[in-house]
């Protein structure tokens, strides 16, 4: 490989050299850089100098300003007057007297008006009623117990109540106690108060009915 000779050039002499065309990169690449840097530029320009809208909302609170109310005027004390004029006079009304022979005189003679008739007396109290208690018309007549003869007993006594219907008879007779208990007493009087008769009790003379409490009393003769 042989090195190309040197060719010095005259500046003033010479003709100019042809300049080289750039390729499709070269110029596609100074093209987006142009953009680029345009659009770096827009945006600080606005940044710099467009000044930005701020919008402000005022919190305070109004406050309205009211007038104090005058003080009440005070109350003036009034000194009583004191009516010194004398009342009116009363006034008469003139009544003109009945005519004589308007009236009628009344010459017979003086009329009792009678006065309120008394009141009624009281209603007479009431009688007291005539009770009569029962009594025997016919005693009850029991017969001594064999128990009590067996234990060897010889007196003893039972006491019990019965009612009286108004005809007189016995029923519903129970045993109230005895003496000695369990000796049988109070069975031989209840047996016997069957056939046993009282007179009724009466109220104002009618029969009644009613209880009646006896105590019968045995003996071994």
């Amino acid at each position: 490989m042989t090195a190309e000779p040197h060719v010095h050039r005259d500046p003033i002499l010479d003709p100019p050299k042809k300049k080289k065309k750039l390729s499709t990169g070269a110029v596609v690449g100074i093209t987006v850089s142009v953009i680029v840097h345009a659009l770096a530029g827009l945006y600080l320009y606005n940044n710099k100098f467009v000044l930005k809208e701020m919008t402000y909302e005022d919190e305070a609170v109004d406050v309205e300003l009211m007038e104090v109310p005058p003080p009440p005027p005070k109350l003036q004390v009034r000194e009583p007057q004191i009516n010194t004029q004398a009342p009116p006079p009363p006034v008469t009304v003139a009544i003109e007297p009945t005519k004589k022979e308007d009236r009628q005189e009344y010459t017979g003679p003086p009329v009792i008006v009678p006065g309120p008739p008394p009141p009624p007396a009281p209603p007479a109290p009431p009688k007291p009623s005539v009770i009569t208690n029962p009594s025997w018309s016919r005693q009850v007549a029991p017969e001594f117990p064999e128990r009590a003869q067996s234990r060897g007993i010889e007196a003893g006594s039972a006491k019990v109540n019965c009612a009286v219907a108004p005809n007189g008879s016995l029923s519903d007779c129970r045993v109230v106690s005895e003496d000695p208990a369990g000796a049988g007493f109070g069975q031989a009087v209840l047996r016997a108060a069957r056939s046993g008769r009282l007179a009724p009790r009466t109220v104002d003379g009618a029969a009644v009915g009613a209880r009646v409490e006896f105590t019968t009393r045995f003996r071994l003769d």
